[in-house]
């Protein structure tokens, strides 16, 4: 398959994967979401590639989150936000490299990673609520699983952005280091993990999943009465307007 909005290569077993919308920060569109899809279940399958990193072109961000500006068609595939935040379940390890920005939907599918590795001028957070939304692709189901439950709220609630230092101390991410190390420092770590026996990566990783469970079924969000409050109302095209006029919303 001939992709526009992510590039990958291949150096060995490693397969190497980055989001190619610089110039839109690397938001996600249904498009791109369904060409992580393909190349991740390319990967899962595959009994070369043994290991995957995940980056961002241009250096501003990971992932910016949804693509807020862009235009529903019936035309466009329908898969899960970002290929991996959900219905994807792989037990090779993925490795997310991240400089600038991962917000939003951006920041769900780095969490759907297993290794984070940020530089130092990173920023993490989820900006959702203020245009109408919530972390719905995995965010708020997965977050309280991976942090404290308290931080995981004040995160969420007050929609704050962090830092790499404190998104690594609170235990979000995996490992800081300097500023557009972080693709290099993430193929070392992914040569240091090849060292290893692949099989008893994968039954590790298998046995994490499996005891601590993170995974995400969307479905499942259709149970719960506030969020069908939220789906009903008027919040989102409030909040998306507000947005593109970089004005307050005015909640209804």
């Amino acid at each position: 398959m001939k992709y526009k909005y992510i590039k990958t290569s291949i150096n060995d077993q490693i397969l190497e994967v980055s989001i190619n919308r610089p110039k839109q920060m690397n938001s996600i569109n249904p498009q791109v979401s369904y060409e992580l899809k393909d190349i991740f279940e390319h990967y899962k399958k595959s009994n070369k590639l043994k290991i995957a990193i995940l980056s961002g072109e241009g250096g501003l961000a990971f992932s910016a989150g949804n693509d807020l500006k862009h235009t529903k068609s019936e035309s466009d595939p329908v898969v899960p936000f970002g290929g991996i935040t959900s219905s994807y379940i792989c037990y090779k390890p993925i490795i997310a490299a991240i400089e600038g920005y991962a917000l939003g939907g951006g920041l769900e599918i780095a969490l759907s990673c297993d290794i984070l590795i940020a530089s130092e001028n990173s920023t993490f957070g989820f900006p959702e609520p203020k245009v109408g939304l919530f972390a719905g692709a995995g965010g708020a189901a997965k977050l309280a699983k991976l942090i404290s439950q308290k931080q995981a709220l004040y995160l969420l609630l007050t929609s704050e952005l962090i830092s790499a230092d404190v998104a690594k101390d609170i235990g979000l991410i995996s490992k800081v280091v300097k500023s557009g190390e972080a693709l290099n420092t993430a193929r070392k770590t992914a040569k240091n993990i090849l060292e290893n026996s692949y099989l008893a990566i994968s039954a590790t990783k298998q046995i994490i999943l499996n005891e601590y469970k993170v995974d995400f079924d969307p479905k499942e969000i259709e149970k719960y009465s506030e969020v069908e409050k939220l789906r009903q109302s008027d919040h989102f095209e409030i909040g998306k307007t507000a947005f593109a006029n970089k004005q307050k919303p005015e909640w209804s």
